[in-house]
């Protein structure tokens, strides 16, 4: 059994792998006309949900899922408290400015800039990989320190560059709703907040994931409102509330596989996780008449049937590739699984890249209907394969 080979649970790479793969190819099939609804995102005024509005909260339960293990192996070393702040505040920053700088990545003023769009674009994720890149222990320190400070100040550089255009005139960059890395970044904090205080505590874990759920209820109701000025730039009630519940569950369900968790073997741990998921999908099926079901309201509803299949599939995927050892079949999804944030920004390079070369055009060919489907299954999987042939020359990001 893998898990029992140093302590690794592969199937939390396998899920990984699983949403970055399918994450590529719905962004990448967005960018299409023609397609089934049921392949896109629903609607926000509607109350639907397709396995599209899944893939950001598989995506955030996943990082719940790994904070346990991350945060367990510092504390095991002998973090103290600050350092682990220290690693959850800067790791929180970087997504946070991540966002930020992707929301930008449109509505250019080049007019008022020394490069296009594009080149701006790809220059920033350029930079990114050299500032966040995790360098050899061969390579000088020295070296690696200089690279990533390099990428810092292009960056940097960047940001001071950015022009944008709002009704006519020209603004800098500003937060929008911070992109989905932000969005990552609010729940990823307030998660690690949540596990910092209740540790491996299931009955605590389940009830801060309520109150999370509750806080939109309440930002709903109003109940929020005396927080002014911080709500037109943090939405209390999705990005804290809602969004962090979905991670908090995918830490509620890592504690299973920890060494003092009250699951004490395979069948456990799967039936525990199965018996959550059919709790997740009672609670989403009460609130969802009341709130609705929607990934843009970020409603409770869509919330807690995502996290219900996610639980569910996870399940899954731990009896096929640690119980019945078949990680095999999905090799590959390794690389995007171990390197994840790569797999994600690759996508927006080649296109920022594909632009500033000229030849986008060339791609309108793929833009509609079965061609697009088609399309995106072929360059989700090109994106597979350059996520491998990056990661063994050396570039992994981690933040």
């Amino acid at each position: 059994m893998s898990e029992e080979k140093g302590g690794r649970v592969a199937s939390i790479d396998v899920f990984r792998g699983l949403t970055i793969f399918v994450m590529v190819f719905v962004n990448e099939l967005a960018r299409h006309e023609g397609i089934p609804a049921w392949m896109k995102h629903a609607p926000s005024e509607q109350d639907w949900m397709s396995f599209v509005d899944v893939v950001f909260p598989a995506f955030l339960f996943i990082v719940g899922m790994s904070i346990p293990l991350a945060l367990g192996k510092r504390m095991e070393r002998g973090a103290s408290a600050a350092d682990l702040w220290s690693h959850i505040l800067l790791r929180t920053g970087a997504l946070l400015i991540l966002g930020v700088f992707m929301v930008n990545m449109h509505g250019f003023r080049e007019d008022a800039m020394p490069l296009s769009g594009d080149w701006w674009t790809f220059l920033v994720f350029v930079a990114v990989m050299f500032a966040w890149n995790v360098y050899p222990k061969t390579l000088d320190s020295k070296l690696a320190n200089g690279l990533k400070i390099f990428g810092a100040i292009v960056l940097i550089v960047l940001a001071i560059l950015y022009r944008g255009d709002e009704e006519g005139s020209v603004r800098w960059m500003r937060t929008y709703w911070w992109g989905i890395l932000g969005l990552i970044g609010w729940a990823y904090l307030t998660a690690s907040a949540t596990y910092l205080a209740f540790r491996n505590r299931l009955p605590a874990l389940l009830g801060a994931q309520a109150l999370l759920t509750l806080l939109f209820i309440g930002d709903q109701q109003g109940a929020l409102d005396f927080f002014g000025v911080v709500r037109d730039y943090v939405w209390l009630g999705g990005q804290i509330g809602t969004h962090s519940s979905m991670v908090v569950a995918g830490v509620v369900v890592s504690t299973l596989f920890l060494k003092d968790a009250p699951t004490k073997t395979p069948k456990e741990r799967i039936v525990w996780a199965l018996a959550y998921a059919a709790f997740l999908f009672v609670a989403g099926y009460l609130l969802a008449d009341a709130f609705g079901i929607s990934k843009t309201r970020a409603t409770p509803g869509w919330a807690l049937y995502s996290l219900s299949i996610c639980a569910a599939l996870f399940a899954f995927f731990y009896w096929l590739v640690d119980l019945r050892d078949k990680e095999g079949w999905f090799a590959f999804l390794r690389p995007a699984g171990v390197n994840p944030l790569l797999a994600y920004i690759l996508p927006y390079t080649l296109y920022a890249l594909f632009g500033a070369l000229g030849v986008a055009a060339w791609l309108d060919q793929f833009h509609q209907g079965v061609p697009a489907i088609l399309w995106s299954i072929v360059f989700s999987f090109a994106i597979l394969g350059a996520t491998a042939a990056l990661t063994k020359w050396g570039v992994r990001l981690k933040l």
